[in-house]
């Protein structure tokens, strides 16, 4: 168990990447507590190698500040929590683009900035970010989407630039075409192409585990590349 003792705080963990994350550190030995606005419940710090899932809404301030403040100083941070809505940009809507943007970039900015905080007087930590290939990559119907994730990235890699000094390590990781439900209301992809959520986990996890190694930016793709 490679990180046994360590606390990580995942957003995002009641689907998709997210949860499939929140399961590979805990397979690990890390206690890890799983953010999402469907989780039921308040922050607690589990037992190692268990999760505990607690109500968490990334864009409200107030929430991250108390999710972050009930807990100790964490040793990994993964800012996981997404949303997309898709379509061409003559008929996408502001609304759906404001949402994607307080949660790939206020949400990224406000669970960053906390992990930071508590990680600089530590001189330890890592904070993880899952962006998208989308960031640099157009595709159809997604300019809202590319929007957000190109902010999130450019976020992370200021943060990379200020996080450094303090020993604290900066990963962004860009997928490819991941099989979660993001694709549910999108017909016409074959799903069987995709990577699996537990696959992209477990690369990941095998980075966090390598204190010794910094890695900012990682893509990642399925086999047959963009879908």
């Amino acid at each position: 168990m490679r990180l046994l003792g360590k606390l990580a705080v995942v957003t995002g963990a009641t689907s998709g990447i997210g949860a499939a994350l929140a399961r590979a550190l805990a397979k690990e030995g890390a206690a890890v507590v799983g953010g999402g606005r469907r989780a039921p419940g308040a922050v607690r710090r589990p037992d190692a190698g268990q999760v505990a899932l607690a109500h968490l809404d990334v864009t409200d301030e107030a929430a991250v500040k108390a999710a972050f403040a009930a807990l100790p100083p964490p040793d990994v941070v993964v800012c996981c929590a997404g949303t997309g809505t898709f379509a061409p940009l003559h008929t996408a809507s502001v609304d759906d683009l404001r949402a994607m943007l307080d949660t790939h970039v206020v949400g990224t900015f406000l669970c960053a900035r906390e992990a930071l905080r508590r990680m600089m007087p530590e001189r330890r930590g890592h904070i993880v970010a899952i962006a998208s290939i989308s960031a640099d990559r157009a595709f159809p119907e997604c300019a809202g989407y590319t929007a957000a994730k190109a902010g999130q990235r450019g976020l992370m890699r200021v943060l990379a630039e200020e996080a450094r000094p303090y020993n604290i390590r900066v990963t962004t990781v860009s997928p490819g075409a991941t099989d979660t439900p993001i694709w549910d209301d999108r017909p016409g992809f074959d799903r069987g192409k995709m990577m699996s959520a537990d696959d992209l986990a477990g690369l990941i996890v095998a980075v966090v585990a390598r204190p010794m190694l910094a890695i900012e930016e990682l893509t990642v793709t399925p086999p047959a590349g963009s879908l």
